[in-house]
């Protein structure tokens, strides 16, 4: 390793598996990241599973190191950091809203990600590379997994070794947190093993007398600076009768804590519960959230949900500055009609919809409206800037479009189970013409009740309601197949080249991988698959896709010449 200028050592891994290895033929379907975005231009090849990582990129990665060149320009000095993920929350998701958060803010991700392992980033603490505290807080403030982010001094298998390291440390580190007049405190967080508080007095003790000097003041509450001491211990399934032992230490960190994220007071502030207007099936606010940094959703961006329901995903994304619409063919559930799902509420309140809850949360700027339709023929009512015409349902979908109307599209089917999928159907269904009353006949077409009455007729007669009268349309049941086929074309129609799609589907837990459950569309590029586990028997995949720019190959091709 050759030291910087400031006595910075620069580190550079990358950890790659070669397609053919025993644990690659294990891999799971729990989490299957498909492609990193290229908005750095670092790679353009062919999709790829990071658990699998094909030997022409592992390539890649040598030539960077041995260059030190990225597109032209020198890697610029990074320094480690540690992420604190909340616990085991949705394991699955961890790499992918990472990545999308890097892209979001332009941090390349070949000097930033030291291991694209499913394994890697499922372990507690995982350590990846920025240029500064900035950088860090930049990417970690607006992650709903991430908890903290700690600037790593120096990292170790054991406590001694850790220590020796501590002695070694050059002063220009540690001068300004521990020998400049400041406060600061210390404190231990562990993984897998609780420590009591004997134990963390000690290890803080050796840690302090291990720097040559410390010359700060030590306050608990409120300092201005706060070291870490991170413990990873390999994970313990004690099996019931077993005895207790001593859990392994896998790795140890010394650091500062540089920043959080926002993901408790976001959690807290759009809990569902407090919510005015809530669905049956209103998504998660902490998965909402993970879709909103998974879409890319930034000030100025337009989302849109083509299955709303009681719009808790674009509330999510509105969060941080995106305009939220989207359409739902439920006239009741749009307008607030009929029964609350809120345990003794009964009927909903006046006034109950989409508007209030953004502006319940002085969101209501970033509040466009809502459309009741139908999701199968929503192109005849959008269209992108430059297409006249796209009321033929037969209209071509043309995916070499350089433009598009929406940034993102996020949104969660109805699966059939506790919503039902419905569609217009295409056909009208005749039915037995309705009798009414000439009272309600009237109050119907508006016509008075002396001209619908024929000469013999009293007011007591039935009447039939004339066919031509508006109407809500007949409904049928829309196929999932059908469902997830339409919303890529729609997809592929209004999006901008880049925009992302994510959405849900429902599997069933078998031996199939998921992989197969995943549905294509030649102009979308398949980003990742995650799964959420259910019970036993059942679980959904959350799926992010990007259109494919006009110069792009077919992924159809693409996979084909893999």
């Amino acid at each position: 390793m050759k030291p910087a200028a400031d006595g910075v050592t620069v580190k550079l891994r990358a950890r790659c598996r070669r397609s053919g290895s025993n644990e690659a033929k294990k891999q799971t379907s729990q989490n299957v990241l498909i492609d990193s975005k290229r908005s750095t231009g670092a790679y353009s090849g062919s999709t790829f599973v990071p658990a699998v990582i094909a030997d022409h990129i592992c390539g890649y990665f040598r030539d960077v190191l041995q260059n030190g060149v990225v597109l032209g320009n020198v890697i610029p000095i990074k320094m480690k950091y540690a992420l604190a993920f909340a616990a085991s929350e949705f394991v699955n998701f961890r790499l992918i809203e990472f990545i999308s958060l890097c892209q979001l803010h332009q941090v390349p991700l070949e000097t930033t990600i030291l291991d694209w392992t499913e394994e890697y980033w499922s372990l507690p603490y995982v350590v990846v590379n920025f240029r500064d505290d900035a950088e860090a807080n930049l990417i970690v403030g607006r992650s709903v997994l991430i908890k903290y982010v700690y600037h790593v001094w120096c990292e170790a298998s054991c406590l001694n070794d850790l220590l020796g390291m501590i002695q070694n440390l050059p002063s220009h580190l540690t001068d300004k947190y521990l020998n400049s007049g400041t406060s600061y405190k210390v404190v231990v967080s562990s993984a897998n093993r609780k420590i009591g508080h004997e134990e963390k007095l000690a290890m803080i003790e050796d840690v302090l007398n291990a720097h040559p000097v410390v010359d700060a003041t030590v306050q608990l509450k409120n300092p201005e600076h706060q070291l870490q001491i991170l413990l990873d211990y390999e994970p313990r399934n004690w099996v019931k009768g077993t005895p207790k032992c001593g859990a392994k230490l896998r790795r140890l960190f010394y650091g500062r804590l540089t920043g959080n994220s926002k993901r408790k007071e976001i959690i807290n502030a759009y809990r569902l519960a407090n919510r005015v207007y809530l669905g049956n099936t209103s998504m998660d606010v902490r998965l909402a959230g993970i879709m909103a940094n998974i879409g890319l959703c930034e000030p100025g961006s337009l989302i849109w949900d083509p299955f709303l329901g009681a719009g808790s995903i674009v509330i999510a994304a509105s969060i941080w500055g995106a305009f939220g619409a989207g359409s739902d063919i439920d006239y009741a559930l749009l307008h607030g009609m009929g029964m609350s799902p809120k345990a003794g509420q009964g009927k909903r309140m006046d006034g109950e919809c989409l508007r209030t809850n953004y502006y319940q949360y002085g969101l209501q700027s970033c509040y466009l409206d809502v459309v009741v339709a139908d999701a199968a023929s929503l192109h005849r009512l959008l269209r992108a800037p430059g297409v006249e015409n796209l009321m033929n349902p037969m209209h071509p979908v043309d995916g070499n479009s350089n433009i598009g109307l929406l940034d993102a599209i996020l949104t969660d089917p109805p699966y059939g189970f506790r919503e039902s999928s419905r569609r217009v159907a295409v056909q009208a269904v005749e039915r037995a013409p309705s009798m009414v009353t000439a009272d309600r006949l009237s109050e119907i077409t508006g016509i008075p009740l002396t001209d619908l009455l024929k000469n013999d007729q009293t007011e007591e007669a039935l009447l039939t309601v004339p066919h031509d009268l508006p109407h809500i349309p007949h409904k049928e049941t829309y196929p999932l197949s059908e469902t997830h086929r339409d919303l890529m074309n729609l997809s592929v129609r209004l999006l901008k080249p880049g925009g992302r799609l994510v959405f849900w589907i429902p599997r069933k837990r078998d031996n199939s991988s998921a992989l197969a459950s995943v549905p294509h569309h030649p102009r979308l590029r398949l980003l990742a698959v995650c799964e959420q586990l259910l019970n036993a028997r059942n679980s959904r995949l959350m799926i992010a896709m990007s259109k494919l720019y006009p110069n792009d190959p077919d992924e159809s091709d693409v996979r084909s010449a893999a």
